[in-house]
């Protein structure tokens, strides 16, 4: 999966936050397709905001 996948919101709200960037670079390529998923549904700017946040405070991928 390209990143030419991802939302928009979801590239330029990760580029904005450097933690949630290089967890969402550790995690499997599975575990990324399941965060592009969540990004997809996301409805509004404070859910997008809400997921990169969680995605930056991750400290394990299983």
């Amino acid at each position: 999966m390209g990143s030419g996948d991802m939302p928009m919101g979801f590239s330029f709200s990760m580029s904005a936050n450097e933690k949630a960037l290089n967890n969402f670079a550790k995690m499997s390529e599975e575990e990324r397709a399941q965060v592009i998923e969540q990004a997809r549904n996301v409805t509004s700017k404070h859910e997008m905001e809400q997921l990169i946040q969680n995605l930056g405070e991750r400290d394990s991928f299983h």
